[in-house]
């Protein structure tokens, strides 16, 4: 087989050197400017992988192994779950059909740990006395139980299938779809590195936004954002109309494409029989994308591929296939005070956002919700 090399199977057992001069070869044949940056090794649950890391005009990218008849999709409902997790999945039941004995039950936690947010759960379990909720119907308590959510699991997960997934040289963080950088400015300075054709989009803000922000937002004109470095340069953004064709065709004339939903489940999980990439419980001592405000994010870690994928629910990652959408719900879980559990969900590398969810070819990709990364597949 031609690159039988460029297989996980092989790959792993390539030396170092080997796997470099394999990859010099194939940028060799290659039209695009991609330069080597060095060799590293990511992992995550049990998933090792060294490989390549490059750039491509300032943006990272590594090499992903092919898979043959990986294992993708999902029909396992929460199996494999630790104890731990499915402790909290219980609670979290609680909190929605019975929420004063659930609120009661953490006033009293606070106690015990002499909590300093003790009034706050003081005033919780007040306002449940004095204003008792409706009892949940028996739809209700269906789907906040441990066999509803198995089913919901089922019923939002892709089909369990196996494919051949090329190797492939794909973009380690996303892009955000409509959203062009047009250079920085200094504002203790008030230069500007703003090209004279763009110039005119973003004059009237230039030397205006709000400078105690770390990122300032004109809706559908620009936005500007705080460097690491220098607190008073910031990189200066336009927002252009991009619709789903338009990207599509887009990333063609660069000589990319947008992975298919197969090949995107399998650079999240790399085909690990696990509802969670992540593992099989969720640790306390981390935080979890928006679910709360202290700790490290380690959806934001790089995965097994050196990939930051699949980490915020509001962030839509584009693919194409059956599903256009994948690594998040824009937020609706979340946003509707859905359990843990449930805001998680859409993060898992299996789930299928629903139907309605489908982008209309030319139909605006919404700023701030529509993300993109860049694959090149290695035939």
């Amino acid at each position: 087989m031609k690159n039988a090399e460029l297989y996980a199977d092989e790959w792993s057992k390539l030396a170092t050197d080997r796997k470099k001069e394999k990859i010099e070869s194939l940028l060799a044949e290659l039209t695009l400017p991609f330069i080597f940056s060095g060799m590293e090794t990511f992992s995550l649950n049990g998933v090792t992988t060294e490989t390549i890391v490059l750039n491509c005009e300032g943006r990272s990218f590594v090499f992903v192994p092919g898979c043959k008849r990986a294992i993708l999709g999902w029909d396992r409902g929460i199996e494999g779950l630790y104890e731990s997790a499915l402790e909290d999945i219980a609670s979290s039941f609680e909190s929605v059909l019975d929420p004063l004995t659930w609120w009661r039950r953490q006033l009293a936690l606070a106690v015990d740990a002499q909590d300093g947010n003790l009034p706050y759960f003081e005033e919780q379990v007040m306002e449940l006395e004095q204003n008792p909720p409706e009892k949940p119907d028996d739809d209700l308590k269906a789907f906040y139980s441990f066999q509803g959510l198995e089913t919901y699991v089922n019923e939002n997960t892709s089909p369990v299938r196996t494919a051949d997934l090329p190797p492939m040289i794909v973009e380690r963080g996303l892009s955000e779809a409509g959203l062009i950088h047009l250079g920085q400015v200094n504002r203790r300075t008030n230069e500007h590195w703003v090209t004279s054709e763009h110039f005119d989009r973003v004059k009237d803000y230039l030397y205006k936004f709000n400078t105690e922000l770390t990122t300032a937002v004109y809706s559908r004109c620009c936005r500007f954002e705080r460097t690491k470095d220098d607190p008073a340069l910031y990189d200066v953004y336009l927002y252009e109309r991009l619709t789903y064709k338009d990207l599509i065709s887009q990333l063609d004339a660069e000589g990319f494409a947008l992975p298919t939903e197969d090949q995107w489940e399998y650079l999240c999980g790399a085909g690990r029989r696990l509802l969670f990439q992540f593992g099989n419980q969720f640790d306390e001592d981390y935080r979890y994308s928006h679910m709360c405000e202290e700790g490290e994010n380690i959806l934001e870690k790089p995965n097994m591929f050196g990939l930051s994928i699949a980490y915020d629910p509001y962030k839509y990652e584009l693919v194409t296939g059956p599903c256009q959408v994948k690594g998040g719900d824009g937020g609706a879980a979340l946003c509707g005070g859905e359990p843990f559990i449930y805001t998680m969900l859409p993060l898992s590398a299996y789930w299928r956002e629903t139907p309605d969810k489908t982008v209309p070819e030319d139909g605006e990709l919404e700023n701030g919700y529509y993300f993109y990364r860049r694959v090149l597949i290695i035939e």
